[in-house]
């Protein structure tokens, strides 16, 4: 006769196995049937406790409680009191031999609130084992791996935040060592699920994808938010997987979906079991976490592991990334040149050579088809934590630029001088990575809106550099505070207008009336806005102007009164910001025309030619071949 489906079978000497799922009486294994677990050593034990003929049917292999079988709040919560009792229920119903009755999705429900408590936590991994950490949601009777690898995430974080230098290191190790072997490489999908976990202490229902999966969305990622993660954990962590070599875990793939007969089991064995949708790169969910702290990402990236080799961007660089991997990658680096301006001298130094060096490597070492969304957020990240040497790289081409008033900022740049430019920044890789992902709207605001604040920054250093000039000398009747704040805002709208010419060009759209500094109409406007603001607080403007409203049902509140009783501009008083831009035009016209107060011209000049010729050059741009 036979009976239920073996859970963790202990074999005896001489004693054979089974086809899975049931047994004869006899055997001394342990078998679960109609909820509870009993050892089988003879047949008068079995039918003493009444199995046979019971209500389990014969060979149906019914586990309560190990698939999802539903227990009471308050069970469940009693189940998970305390971090080690939690490790050893969901350990053995993720096997299919719980005996307290509460399946995985219920234990994962009742321990979510557990997951930030770092004792808890701690206790938790401690008794589970780091060892049995990635193993876990893809064990046989887990009906959702990534909710159970989420909340593993979430206490991973949690206790790694109590462990001293000693103990990160070696938990990092233990871990590492759990995935690098063969039969155990789809454990990595896993672990990419566990570093990416939302960092919510709630259980996880949304079923985002992250930056570490296939989908590459950033929703729900480790970096959408502080990571819980200690930054010296994540790093030893990184440093142990990367001595994983992704490229025989790849060749192994290979070889499991091919339909050669000798080399498919030989590659199913190698990966083993794996969790759909993630990264089988061992640095992906790594990195990704790591993105959440800057300083940690910047000094992880720019030193050199003690194992030797290099820098890490200059290895990490030579690795062949799968898509995930990329993202992954792009948004560490996206993380670390935040620092750029950073008041610490030695700290911005090496985010600018960063940011030049990934440029350099982005543009000419990777594809537009390994990116996914995540990749081109990152990208643009970057470009937009670089808005000096992008305004100079989109200004080559601007008609009014001259050697008196450089396009460039100079002390801001970190690319070598190019010999064949007259700026020292080459353009070529700053276009190439832009043209990739300017077909994404998202993408391209993010890059003009840093353009813009740039310009501001750059206005309001000019301004304090700048004096106005002395009443009844040579030349008193120009004001080099006008060009102070002219010139960042036209070059800003050239390098803007070059980009939306650039989008046009790629995506096949009209952009010439653009507004990628998106929430407002035009980006002309916008500037001129911006930069008249700029004015205002210079005090540039005759106090005059502001008596001028035109239409006396119109109150504009962003001309504002200062304690001292004299007026400026401040844009973001607006009723409506997304014509605040228009009717400050407006308002310029009024005054022009009843008190013709000209140095509205004077600091908006050449903006017309600017917005027409940079999007003229932008749409001329040669396509990647």
């Amino acid at each position: 006769m036979t009976l239920m489906r073996v859970i963790r079978p202990v074999m005896i000497p001489g004693v054979s196995t089974v086809a899975d799922g049931c047994v004869p009486v006899g055997h001394d294994w342990f078998v679960r049937g109609c909820g509870r677990r009993f050892r089988l050593g003879a047949a008068a034990v079995v039918l003493a406790a009444g199995l046979v003929a019971s209500g389990c049917a014969a060979g149906t292999g019914a586990v309560t409680g190990a698939s999802g079988t539903s227990v009471s709040a308050d069970a469940a919560a009693d189940l998970v009191s305390s971090g080690g009792r939690a490790a050893q229920e969901l350990s053995d119903a993720a096997r299919g031999a719980g005996t307290g009755g509460a399946g995985v999705g219920d234990l994962v429900q009742a321990a979510a609130p557990h997951a930030g408590d770092p004792v808890w936590a701690n206790d938790f991994i401690t008794a589970l084992g780091a060892d049995n950490l990635a193993g876990l949601p893809l064990a046989g009777a887990v009906p959702d791996g990534q909710a159970l690898a989420h909340l593993l995430g979430r206490i991973l974080a949690a206790a790694s935040t109590t462990w001293d230098e000693t103990t990160r290191e070696s938990v990092a190790a233990v871990i590492a060592g759990s995935v690098a072997d063969k039969g155990q490489w789809g454990r990595i999908t896993a672990l990419n699920a566990i570093l990416t976990a939302p960092t919510s202490t709630q259980a996880d229902t949304t079923a985002t994808q992250p930056v570490g999966t296939a989908g590459g969305k950033e929703a729900g990622s480790a970096t959408g938010a502080e990571s819980g993660f200690d930054p010296g954990f994540l790093t030893a962590l990184a440093d142990e997987l990367a001595g994983i070599d992704p490229d025989t875990i790849r060749r192994y793939r290979g070889y499991a979906n091919t339909s050669y007969p000798d080399l498919a089991p030989l590659g199913k064995r190698a990966i083993g079991g794996y969790l759909t949708g993630y990264s089988f790169d061992p640095l992906t969910g790594a990195l990704e976490a790591i993105a959440a702290h800057p300083q940690t990402t910047l000094h992880y990236l720019t030193s050199t592991p003690a194992s030797g080799g290099g820098p890490r961007l200059e290895q990490l660089s030579q690795r062949q990334w799968d898509q995930a991997g990329l993202a992954a990658y792009t948004t560490a680096i996206a993380s670390a040149t935040t620092l750029r301006t950073s008041t610490n001298t030695d700290v911005r130094h090496r985010a600018d050579q960063l940011a030049g060096q990934a440029i350099t490597y982005l543009a000419t070492s990777t594809t537009e088809d390994q990116y996914t969304p995540a990749t081109e957020t990152a990208i643009a990240t970057l470009l937009a934590n670089s808005p000096a040497e992008v305004t100079c790289a989109w200004n080559q081409d601007n008609p009014d630029k001259s050697s008196s008033t450089s396009t460039c900022d100079y002390g801001d740049i970190w690319f070598e001088r190019q010999p064949s430019i007259y700026e020292p920044v080459d353009p070529a890789p700053i276009t190439a990575l832009a043209w990739r992902i300017t077909d994404t709207p998202e993408t391209t605001s993010t890059i003009a809106k840093a353009i813009a604040h740039h310009a501001h920054t750059r206005a309001q250093t000019n301004l304090t550099n700048t004096t106005s000039p002395t009443p009844g000398t040579i030349n008193d009747d120009y004001d080099p505070r006008v060009d102070a704040i002219n010139i960042p805002y036209q070059r800003a709208l050239y390098a803007i207008s070059y980009l939306a010419g650039l989008t046009e060009n790629k995506t096949g759209t009209s952009t010439y009336n653009h507004a990628l500094i998106t929430g407002h109409t035009d980006d002309e406007n916008q500037l001129s806005a911006m930069a008249i603001q700029d004015a205002a607080n210079a005090d540039l403007l005759d106090p005059e102007d502001y008596t001028i409203t035109g239409d006396s049902s119109k109150t504009y509140t962003w001309i504002v009164t200062r304690p001292d009783g004299t007026h400026t501009i401040d844009l973001s008083k607006a009723d409506d910001p997304t014509i605040a831009a228009d009717e400050v035009d407006a308002w310029v016209d009024m005054v022009q025309t009843g008190i013709g107060d000209y140095v509205f011209k004077d600091i908006t000049d050449d903006f017309d030619a600017g917005y027409m010729y940079g999007h003229r050059s932008g749409s001329a741009y040669t396509a990647e071949s």
